[in-house]
C-alpha cells in the first residue's frame, strides 16, 4: 500500500472489511465500516459533470461523510474553524483539560453516550458556577470532546476553551487576569458532581456493566475512584483562542489518526509515529493490523451526539451578548445568516467551471442488522496529543 496516500486509512478498511464483518461488532462500527469503505466510490452515488472548455463529462463520487471518515473530514474542519472563528471574542482564552478516571473507562466502554452527556454536564456546570462565584461574570465557553491518546488507546476527555472575560451582572464586560480558577477546588467539585451523576443513575437503572460485573463492584469501584485526585489541567492565559480552535478541529472529524502519521502497513501490521509527553521525541508504535483496527473503531461517536458544545457567552441564543461584547474588546459584529449555503464551486483540472448533467443514485446493499452486542475491547491509558496549527481553507475543488 502507498503510505502517503491520503486513502491509506480507506484501503486498510477495505482490505480487511470481510474479516471485521465476521465479528461481532457494535452496529455504530458497521456503519462506519461501510461508511470508509464506500466513501468516494459509485456504492455511494455519482454526480456528471460537463466542462465546456475541453468538452468533457467527469465524473465525481459521493462522499459518505461520516464523521470517522479521514477523506470527508478535511474541509469540514477548515468550515468549522472558520465558524467558530467568527463566534469567539477576540480577547484572550484559557485552556482547560478535563479527564475521566481510567478507572471508569471499562464503563465508558458500556455507556459511551451517557458519560459523553454527563461529562459535558458536570464540566460546563463546574466553569459556569465557579467562574460566576470568582469573577461574577458569565463567560464564554466552548466545550470539544475527545477519546483518544498519542497511542490511540482509550483517553475520554474534554477540552474547554473559556474566554479570559465576560458580562458581569449589569451586562458590563469585565476582563480575567491571569488566573482563572484554583485547581483543586475545579477538581474536588467535577469530581462530586459526576460521581453523584454516576451514582444516581446507575440507581436508577441507566448504567450497564460489564456481564461479569455486580452493583457490589461498581459501589467498590465508586468509592474506591473518589479517594483519588482526578485530573484537571488549566494552561495559562492564551493571547487569543484561534491557536486552540485550530487544534481541535485536528480531532472533531476524520477519526483518531492521521494517514500521514503512518509509516509503514504490510502483513505483519501497521507502524505509526507519535509523540511522547513524557520525553517530547517522536516515537514509532507498531500494531498487528487486528489491534489497529480495533483502536481505530474504539473511538467512533455515537450516533447523534454532538461532541462539541458551546455555553455562556459563546451558546447559540448568545449572539446579542457576544456583540455587546465586541463593542469594547473589539471584532467584527455577528450576524444572522437567512440565506441558505451557497453550493461549493467544482473546477475542472483545467481550471473551468463544470456545469452538472445529472445525478446518478447509489447502489443498494443489505441493510445492517441491529444487533446491541458489545465487544470485549481492552484500553490503556494514555495522554492527549499536543497543539498543532491547521490549514488553510480550501475555497473551490479541482478535478
Amino acid at each position: 500500500m502507498e503510505r502517503r496516500s491520503n486513502k491509506l486509512i480507506q484501503n486498510i478498511f477495505r482490505c480487511h472489511e470481510a474479516q471485521l464483518k465476521s465479528k461481532r461488532l457494535p452496529v455504530k462500527h458497521l456503519q462506519a465500516i461501510d461508511a470508509i469503505v464506500s466513501c468516494r466510490t459509485a456504492d455511494r452515488g455519482t454526480s456528471v459533470y460537463h466542462c465546456e472548455a475541453e468538452d468533457k463529462t467527469v465524473s465525481v463520487h459521493h462522499a459518505c461523510k461520516h464523521r470517522s471518515c479521514w477523506l470527508c473530514a478535511q474541509k469540514r474542519r477548515f468550515d468549522w474553524v472558520e465558524a467558530q472563528q467568527s463566534r469567539l471574542l477576540d480577547c484572550s482564552h484559557f485552556h482547560a483539560v478535563f479527564t475521566l478516571p481510567e478507572q471508569y473507562r471499562v464503563l465508558w466502554q458500556y455507556n459511551q453516550r451517557w458519560f459523553t452527556q454527563a461529562l459535558f454536564a458536570s464540566v460546563s456546570s463546574v466553569l459556569q458556577d465557579l467562574i460566576k462565584q470568582r469573577h461574577d461574570i458569565t463567560a464564554g465557553l466552548l466545550l470539544a470532546l475527545h477519546t483518544w491518546g498519542r497511542q490511540l488507546s482509550l483517553h475520554p476527555h474534554i477540552h474547554c476553551v473559556v474566554s479570559a472575560g465576560g458580562l458581569d451582572g449589569k451586562g458590563e464586560w469585565l476582563e480575567v487576569e491571569n488566573y482563572l480558577l484554583p485547581g483543586k477546588q475545579v477538581m474536588a467539585l467535577y469530581r462530586g458532581r459526576l460521581q453523584a451523576r454516576l451514582k444516581e443513575a446507575f440507581e436508577d437503572g441507566e448504567i450497564r456493566l460489564p456481564e461479569d460485573k455486580d452493583a457490589r463492584w461498581f459501589y467498590q469501584l465508586h468509592q474506591k475512584v473518589y479517594r483519588k485526585n482526578w485530573c484537571v489541567r488549566i494552561e495559562p492565559k492564551y493571547a487569543h483562542g484561534h491557536g486552540v480552535m485550530r487544534y481541535l478541529s485536528r480531532y472533531l472529524r476524520g477519526g483518531p489518526i492521521n494517514p500521514g502519521q503512518i509509516e509503514h502497513c504490510n502483513s505483519t501490521g501497521v507502524g505509526f509515529r507519535y509523540k511522547d509527553h513524557r520525553d517530547q521525541r517522536r516515537k514509532l508504535m507498531h500494531l498487528t493490523m487486528e489491534e489497529f483496527l480495533r483502536r481505530v473503531l474504539l473511538h467512533v461517536p455515537e450516533k447523534g451526539v454532538h461532541t462539541v458544545r458551546h455555553y455562556g457567552l459563546y451558546a447559540g441564543a448568545s449572539r446579542e451578548k457576544r456583540n455587546r461584547c465586541r463593542e469594547v474588546v473589539g471584532g467584527l459584529m455577528e450576524r444572522v445568516n437567512l440565506e441558505p449555503e451557497a453550493k461549493q464551486r467544482l473546477l475542472c483540472s483545467c481550471g473551468a467551471p463544470l456545469r452538472e448533467l445529472m445525478t446518478l443514485r447509489p447502489r443498494r446493499k443489505k441493510g445492517i442488522s441491529n444487533r446491541k452486542v458489545q465487544a470485549s475491547i481492552y484500553v490503556q491509558p494514555v495522554d492527549e496529543p499536543d497543539i498543532g496549527q491547521g490549514k488553510k481553507k480550501i475555497t473551490a475543488l479541482r478535478l
